[in-house]
């Protein structure tokens, strides 16, 4: 897979994770009750898949960007789009807190803080 495709399959997943923790963030604000069994099933689906895209992340080196690509526009989108997961998920642990529940939840705090490292590293290697 080329580095660009790589990054676009990424932003993918990022965008499929952004959706579902919105979908939680929905449930725990507006009807104050744990996420649903649907969206604790559809993250434990994801982290694998997070993971496996974290890994091939991983293998991308500067050199295997073409200087006319787009390689560097679509890694900044993929970092603003972990951003937003980043503080949704964040608020997310912070209202199943409140509800003493926290044990019960699969946060991906872990996995984007490493995909982030990954990200700003492609991202330094650009310039």
């Amino acid at each position: 897979m080329q580095p660009e495709q790589v990054i676009k399959h990424h932003l993918d997943i990022c965008e499929q994770v952004h959706s579902l923790l919105l979908r939680e963030n929905h449930q725990l604000k507006t009807e104050g009750t744990l996420p649903s069994e649907e969206i604790l099933n559809e993250k434990e689906g994801l982290l694998p898949v997070l993971d496996q895209s974290l890994g091939e992340l991983k293998k991308l080196n500067r050199e295997d960007f073409s200087p006319f690509g787009e390689g560097g526009n679509l890694i900044r989108k993929a970092q603003n789009k972990l951003m937003q997961i980043f503080y949704i998920d964040r608020e997310n642990e912070q209202l199943l807190h409140r509800t003493g529940t926290i044990q019960n939840h699969n946060s991906f705090g872990g996995k984007i803080s490493e995909i982030r490292d990954v990200q700003s590293q492609l991202n330094r290697q650009e310039k």
